[in-house]
């Protein structure tokens, strides 16, 4: 055999394995922690922020509502019941439909309350059989986002790591109805302490297309984060996420978003049966427009649907999909899982 064309096929084949080692190189997706270890602890207690510190994911999320007096605090829900003892501690104090509306409590009263781990306030079953129980009497609180945010800027500086906040402002529409900017207040906050840049290790992200849309002239400078579900719930436009997973409605929110983050089903779409899924072209789209590329929610005891298990869901993140971020309530699952297919 020719001696050059061998010499020449090996210097291809060694650039071919350069190129794909630079590939694995540059590929570093972000693991964020879903309402810190909610997995483990309560749901957005400095307990389950400090835990899901530890665990060294990239982001620490928090979900953001406001107080009758105006203070940000960190909560899931803009309701009270699913997580506290509001309904025993201020039993006259419900809204017509039943339910207790944190707008509706100053945070003096906010702060009095116990957190537990997230129940039906219906039934009083939890929400999720086998993580913390419900109701153990444990001193968990509310924090506000103030003491969120002093926490993990607390911990990267004793750490010397840099793990970011993912703030999510809930429901911007139900509070310009009661009178409140919130989107506006979250963004000034978030530039006292410093993290309102595109350098700065932070993402706002909104499920309001309206809100995300006015994100920027409201004077937020980093990174945007559209959310994506389709689902039927009270200020949720159902019609425009459907818009939002079109080629048109994801040319429009890259005018200004950064980010792209549908649920995951809606890019590796359940089969009818179940049991398996498809890969459409949304992530695909996405970046097609300089968005990246970011899901939720993975769940070690509750699979997404079409997977087997937890690393069916993550192979499929990161290797079919190849998210640029994944939400989860176990992240320490996913570092170790990152880490065993060196991408970490």
């Amino acid at each position: 055999m020719n001696k050059f064309l061998v010499s020449a096929g090996l210097m291809m084949l060694m650039g071919l394995t350069g190129a794909v080692d630079a590939f694995a190189a540059e590929y570093r997706p972000a693991v964020a922690a879903h309402r810190g270890a909610s997995g483990f602890l309560p749901e957005h207690t400095l307990e389950a922020k400090a835990m899901a510190y530890a665990m060294e994911p990239d982001y620490i999320e928090q979900d953001v509502v406001m107080t009758k007096d105006n203070h940000l605090v960190v909560m899931h829900d803009y309701t009270l019941d699913a997580n506290t003892d509001v309904a025993k501690k201020f039993p006259n104090r419900a809204r017509a439909n039943g339910r207790y509306y944190a707008v509706d409590f100053t945070l003096e009263e906010i702060k009095s309350l116990i957190v537990t781990e997230r129940f039906n306030p219906k039934t009083g079953k939890p929400a999720f059989e086998g993580r913390f129980p419900v109701n153990t009497g444990i001193d968990f609180r509310v924090p506000t986002l103030r003491e969120e945010l002093e926490l993990v800027k607390g911990l990267n500086k004793s750490t010397g790591k840099n793990i970011g906040v993912y703030v999510e402002v809930k429901q911007p529409a139900f509070y310009k109805e009661e009178g409140k900017d919130i989107v506006a207040a979250t963004i000034k906050m978030l530039d006292e302490y410093g993290y309102n840049s595109m350098e700065a290790k932070s993402i706002l992200q909104i499920f309001d297309y309206e809100a995300v849309m006015s994100a920027r002239s409201k004077g937020w400078k980093g990174e945007l984060c559209m959310l994506v579900e389709i689902w039927d719930a009270p200020y949720h436009d159902k019609a425009r996420h459907e818009w939002l997973l079109t080629p048109e409605g994801i040319a429009e929110v890259s005018k200004q978003a950064t980010i792209f983050a549908p649920w995951f089903s809606h890019m590796a779409v359940p089969t009818a049966d179940g049991k398996g899924y498809t890969i459409n072209n949304v992530a695909e789209l996405a970046r097609k427009h300089g968005m990246k590329v970011h899901s939720w929610t993975h769940r070690v005891d509750k699979p997404l649907k079409g997977f087997k298990d937890s690393d069916a869901v993550l192979d499929c993140a990161f290797k079919e999909l190849k998210l640029d971020g994944l939400f989860s309530d176990f992240a320490g699952n996913v570092v170790e899982y990152l880490k065993k297919n060196g991408l970490r």
